[in-house]
């Protein structure tokens, strides 16, 4: 897909997002308050993971048809372009989530967050959206990881009580990232595939 494809489809799911997420934060608002900060960066993180599942090819299901491939590592070494494109794809995500979530701030917790968020991708892939690879689930996994680091790096360079801001209060961590990646999901295998093809005729 050409960067204008990408801007067009990942916007097309975007805007039919933004409106649960502010119904969301709307009920939430009323019994347990959250800092602008941490309101604003979520929708910046709702839209990240529109993009992720725009570049992964996320649309309208399809029949279930698995093309699944099983042997790691070589697609790795004949292929290390898409290689390190997958890993800098998940860097965003193992940074957003110690970020905005307490809960969060231990890399085997994002790490595991990161390879059930790809397996999750693959698993959707399989009704017609491309192929199931395991080499994705291991540079995805280690996207996230390098990108938990990257934000322990900050962490220590910038003042804490900045990022005290950014993290979300009282609430499930566990259950809000769960909702925004649904929901984003929901959207992109529903409203955004119409939208796409009723008004911008692409396929």
């Amino acid at each position: 897909m050409s960067i204008t494809d990408i801007l067009i489809r990942s916007i097309a799911g975007y805007v039919f997002v933004v409106p649960g997420v502010l119904l969301y934060f709307g009920y939430l608002m009323k019994t347990k308050k959250q800092t602008l900060i941490h309101f604003v960066a979520s929708i910046v993180f709702c839209y990240y993971l529109v993009g992720i599942f725009t570049m992964v090819g996320i649309h309208a299901f399809k029949t279930f048809s698995p093309r699944i491939v099983l042997v790691p590592f070589v697609d790795m070494i004949s292929g290390p372009v898409d290689t390190v494109l997958n890993v800098i794809l998940f860097i965003p995500l193992g940074f957003f989530l110690p970020l905005l979530y307490k809960k969060y701030d231990r890399v085997n917790r994002v790490a595991l967050t990161g390879f059930l968020f790809s397996i999750s991708i693959e698993i959707v892939q399989m009704f017609g959206m491309g192929a199931t690879d395991i080499n994705d689930l291991i540079t995805n996994t280690v996207g996230t990881c390098l990108g938990y680091y990257i934000y322990k790096v900050l962490f220590k360079l910038v003042r804490k009580e900045l990022f005290v801001k950014f993290r979300a209060k009282k609430v499930n961590d566990y259950i809000e990232v769960l909702f925004f990646a649904l929901y984003s999901l929901a959207v992109m295998v529903t409203i955004q595939p119409f939208i796409i093809h009723k008004l911008f005729r692409l396929g």
